[in-house]
């Protein structure tokens, strides 16, 4: 009885092994050829840089390849014409042949990961070495990463947002510390004169490139002018992004003049102004990330978003072509009515004003 029960107790657990090593990897055998086929490859494959790492053709098993959760296997890891899913832990490197390698949630991979001829997909989980793809010729693999969802999706949009918001306050403070004159000119231009400002930096944008290669092809003349291409091409780019920095700082700024009224201290109303405005240009950029998770509605409130802050850009980058980097103050053309010399004159003393009599007509030979 007891030789019964060993030997049915025996038999569960050789089922049950057999069970996970078929749950791991598939049963299908590969033929010699197939085997001497893929040594073939995997030698070519061993003469590149990616492949330099890649194990003997003996060491892969034939078929998909699952590390269960849960579990620890030593590397190297490898599968041929198979996907291997990584669910579990792996002390090494996982490779794959004309198949993917999937990085599951709560999978932990401690060496790299190499598809030949597929993909490395991270789906939660966790490689710390290196992520790498070969295909063939005419092809390319990269590393993929699964679209973000659900809550991952709201904090990415929401942390792109408040970083390009601090960026913009940081920025803006440091020009209104050491360059207000040249702001304040700039916000005046564009208050004042907006249609001209966003028509000028429409050109300005359809310009550059132009403007740029005349420049290069100028230089190119002289043996010194193509020496100074390099610097005249790091110039013009230090420059057009100054310029509009300051034009982009100036929009913000009159968007928050709407709401921040006038004080007695200029800088702080500059500054008010400023973070107010950065606030209002910002809330578009947070409906995007508010809805991330509904793609038309995002696509809609993405499209307002991109078309507002293309507007603001570019009447600011005019603003500030026009007002020359805020050096120069734009004239504003302001029509003035006649004023007769008889409408100021009046018979009575008005805030210490001296009455003047209105000039009459007297008879002559009448003493006055």
């Amino acid at each position: 009885m007891r030789a019964l029960i060993s030997a049915t107790a025996a038999t569960l657990i050789a089922l049950g092994g057999a069970a996970r090593l078929q749950s791991q990897a598939g049963t299908a055998q590969p033929s010699p050829a197939a085997r001497d086929s893929l040594a073939q490859a995997l030698s070519q494959e061993r003469a590149t840089p990616a492949g330099r790492t890649l194990p003997a053709a003996d060491r892969f098993t034939w078929g998909d390849l699952t590390i269960p959760a849960g579990t620890t296997t030593d590397g190297p890891v490898a599968a041929a014409h198979g996907t291997v899913h990584v669910r579990g832990t792996v002390l090494g490197d996982v490779f794959a042949f004309g198949g993917d390698v999937v990085v599951h949630q709560g999978g932990d991979v401690d060496g790299s990961a190499l598809a030949v001829r597929g993909k490395v997909i991270l789906d939660g989980g966790h490689v710390r070495g290196e992520l790498r793809s070969a295909s063939p010729p005419g092809q390319s693999a990269k590393p993929e990463r699964p679209a973000l969802t659900g809550a991952a999706a709201l904090r990415h949009g929401l942390k792109l947002t408040a970083g390009w918001l601090a960026v913009v306050l940081l920025v803006g403070l440091g020009v209104i510390l050491f360059s207000s004159a040249q702001l304040e000119t700039v916000v005046q231009t564009l208050e004042r004169r907006f249609s001209t400002a966003l028509f000028v930096g429409i050109a300005v944008q359809l310009g550059v490139l132009p403007v740029l290669a005349l420049v290069c092809v100028a230089l190119a003349l002289t043996l010194v002018g193509i020496l100074l291409i390099p610097f005249a091409l790091v110039a013009f780019a230090l420059a057009l992004i100054g310029v509009l920095a300051l034009g982009a700082l100036a929009a913000v700024t009159v968007a928050g003049h709407a709401l921040v009224r006038e004080g007695p201290n200029v800088r702080m109303r500059s500054v008010r102004s400023l973070v107010v405005g950065t606030l209002l240009l910002a809330l578009p950029w947070l409906a995007v990330a508010l809805l991330a998770n509904t793609p038309w509605a995002e696509m809609v409130a993405r499209l307002l978003a991109v078309a507002l802050t293309w507007v603001a850009g570019t009447a600011g980058l005019g603003a500030a072509m026009m007002a020359r980097g805020g050096v120069r103050h734009v004239q504003v053309r302001v029509t003035s009515a006649e004023v007769s010399a008889s409408s100021w004159q009046t018979p009575t003393p008005i805030g210490g004003v001296i009455a003047a009599r209105r000039p009459s007509a007297t008879p002559s030979g009448t003493p006055r």
